[in-house]
Order: structure tokens, then C-alpha cells, then sequence
């Protein structure tokens, strides 16, 4: 009885986290993030918009939850709310499949020292990575669900911040699900 109890555990299971991004998918998630990229260039509110999933799931306390598109569009004039900076900067191809990251790009440049750089990845996320449950837990998403996380860091020999934006694939849509940032 309890290897048939065992069996059906690891079955249901399996069932609920097999659900991985396929070849075709991921590729379907970088051609609609360069369409999102391209749409940030444009700095075309309406466009972006489609992008986001209402109400956005803010994972820390920087006030960023949208639960239109009219206050997405709203604060997307606005620059000193504005939360998708250098997200442009990731280089994607969605033919191959390829993310080329941004590693130590310099920013700027201090005499004294503190000079400011730049890394922005991407990468997708299944639940049994090891730091899915970060991810996991701060945008709330099912388990059942993969996701794409682009991370921005802007630091120097002072400070490091990284603002984390965390997408899905809903109903064959790129959907940004969550946005943090730390500090």
C-alpha cells in the first residue's frame, strides 16, 4: 500500500512541475520580449502595456502595482517612477534562442574611484532551479508555471541595486507578473 501511495505521490508530482518552457516556447518569449524591447525604444506606453499582467504583484515596497493600463501608461510618463530602465539592453535572439547578457559594462566614470557599472541577464526559471523560490515567492506564480527573469544591477565599489522582472508565458502571451526591486 505504501509503494502505491509512493507511486502516485511521485506521479502527481511530476505532473505538477513537468510543465517546462519547450524549445518553441522560449523562443515564442524572446520573440515577444524584443517586440516588449522595441516598444520600450518607442517609448510606446499603449504597447508595453499589453506586456503587463493586472494587477502587477510588487515584491517589495517600492509602490509599482498597477491595476490598469491607464496607471501603467500613467506612470510610464512619468520618470521618476518609471521602473524598466536598460531593460533594452538585453540582447536576445529569438530564432536561435540565444540571450547575450550585459556583464561589467561601465556606465560611468569617477576619478575617485566608485565608478558605476551595468549587468542585465535573462535567463529561464523552471521550479526546481536552485533559486526558484525567490522567484517563486515574491511574484506568486504557480509552480506549474516557468518563468523569465531579466535582472538589472547598477552598482559600484558603494552601492548595488537590482530590480528583477519576472515574466510568464500566459496563454501563449508574454506577461511581466512581478517587478522588484532591492535597493
Amino acid at each position: 500500500m505504501k509503494k502505491i501511495l509512493f507511486l502516485l505521490l511521485l506521479i502527481f508530482s511530476m505532473g505538477i512541475y513537468s510543465k517546462s518552457f519547450s524549445e518553441t516556447d522560449k523562443k515564442e518569449v524572446l520573440k515577444q520580449f524584443s517586440e516588449l524591447q522595441s516598444a520600450f525604444k518607442k517609448k510606446n506606453g499603449n504597447s508595453l502595456s499589453a506586456y503587463v499582467a493586472y494587477p502587477l504583484k510588487d515584491g517589495n515596497t517600492k509602490s509599482v502595482i498597477w491595476k490598469n493600463s491607464s496607471e501603467f501608461i500613467k506612470e510610464f510618463k512619468d520618470p521618476e517612477s518609471y521602473v524598466f530602465f536598460h531593460i533594452d539592453e538585453l540582447k536576445v535572439n529569438p530564432e536561435t534562442g540565444q540571450i547575450d547578457n550585459v556583464e561589467e559594462r561601465l556606465i560611468s566614470k569617477s576619478p575617485e574611484g566608485g565608478d558605476t557599472f551595468l549587468d542585465v541577464t535573462g535567463q529561464f526559471l523552471t521550479p526546481a532551479a536552485d533559486e526558484a523560490e525567490f522567484y517563486y515567492g515574491t511574484s506568486g506564480a504557480s509552480k506549474s508555471d516557468d518563468l523569465f527573469v531579466v535582472t538589472v544591477s547598477l552598482y559600484d565599489d558603494m552601492v548595488d541595486g537590482s530590480s528583477y522582472y519576472i515574466f510568464t508565458l500566459k496563454d501563449n502571451k508574454l506577461k511581466l507578473i512581478s517587478f522588484l526591486q532591492l535597493p
